[in-house]
C-alpha cells in the first residue's frame, strides 16, 4: 500500500486534537500534545504558518501564502 503525501497539520490548543490533512483531502484526527504535532510536521517537512493562539497548522511551501 502507498503512502498516503501529508499536505498539512492542524493543533488545536484546547482539546489537543491534532488533524493531519492529505492530498486525498481525507484527515486523521488524533490526540496529542502541540510537540507531536510538530515533530509529525518537521518530519514531513511542513513549514509553520501565523495562526490564532489557539491553533497551530503546518503546511506545504507550496501553500504558504504570499504576504
Amino acid at each position: 500500500m502507498a503512502e498516503r503525501e501529508i499536505t498539512c497539520v492542524v493543533w488545536h490548543r484546547e482539546d489537543h486534537h491534532i488533524e493531519v490533512i492529505y492530498v486525498d483531502g481525507r484527515p486523521d484526527h488524533l490526540i496529542g500534545p502541540e510537540g507531536v504535532a510538530a515533530e509529525l510536521a518537521q518530519d514531513t517537512g511542513l513549514l509553520l504558518i501565523v495562526t490564532s493562539d489557539d491553533a497551530r497548522r503546518w503546511v506545504r511551501d507550496s501553500d504558504v501564502p504570499n504576504l
